[in-house]
C-alpha cells in the first residue's frame, strides 16, 4: 500500500537518555489513501539512508498482528 509520510518526530525520552549503543528511533506518522493515520516507530538512520522525508509517498507492506 502507498502511504504519505506526514510527520517524522523525535521520540521523547524524558529525563533519561537512551543507552549509548541504542538505536535512535523516530515516530513516523503515515497517512493511507483513505485518510487514516498510523504512527510507527522507525530507526532514524534507516530513514536517512533511504532518503525518506516528510511529504514523500512510500510503499510498504505491514503485517497484521
Amino acid at each position: 500500500m502507498t502511504y504519505l509520510v506526514k510527520r517524522i518526530d523525535e521520540q521523547m525520552y524524558g529525563c533519561e537518555e537512551p543507552a549509548p549503543d541504542a538505536e535512535i528511533l523516530v515516530d513516523v506518522t503515515l497517512q493511507t489513501p483513505t485518510g487514516a493515520e498510523l504512527v510507527l516507530p522507525y530507526p532514524d538512520a534507516a530513514l536517512t539512508a533511504a532518503d525518506i522525508n516528510e511529504g514523500d509517498k512510500i510503499v510498504i507492506m505491514l503485517k497484521k498482528a
